[in-house]
């Protein structure tokens, strides 16, 4: 990319920014008088007012913390999922090599009985 187009991207996103930033900003400044009664599962007196700007706020940091707990809660679901399938290729691996120490000593047994056939053999000659 040249440096006229990164100049562009950057110039963009920083126009974007400032525009979030001024509509907080409004948002704040409007709402700074304003004050609501509301019900939150008896955590609130629904009888008291509480400053607009508090409950946006609050319900910022809720979204926020929210947010991080789902995405916790996905990587927790990979990881287990990771564990999963590690267990089971471990599994799979333990018998893979009961399998081949079961063939190795039918091996020795068939190549201990070829060899006294051959020895059998070798004497009535």
């Amino acid at each position: 990319m040249s440096l006229a187009f990164k100049r562009i991207k950057v110039y963009i996103k920083s126009g974007l920014v400032l525009i979030v930033v001024l509509a907080i900003g409004a948002v704040l400044i409007e709402n700074r008088k304003h004050a609501v009664r509301f019900w939150f599962f008896g955590l609130v007196d629904s009888t008291k007012e509480i400053n607009v700007l508090w409950l946006i706020l609050c319900t910022a940091l809720g979204s926020v913390l929210s947010w991080s707990v789902l995405w916790m809660a996905v990587g927790l679901v990979k990881d287990a999922r990771e564990l999963r399938r590690q267990r089971q290729l471990r599994r799979w691996d333990e018998s893979q090599k009961e399998l081949a120490d079961k063939l190795r000593e039918q091996e020795k047994r068939i190549d201990e009985k070829i060899g006294k056939a051959i020895g059998q053999n070798a004497e009535k000659e």
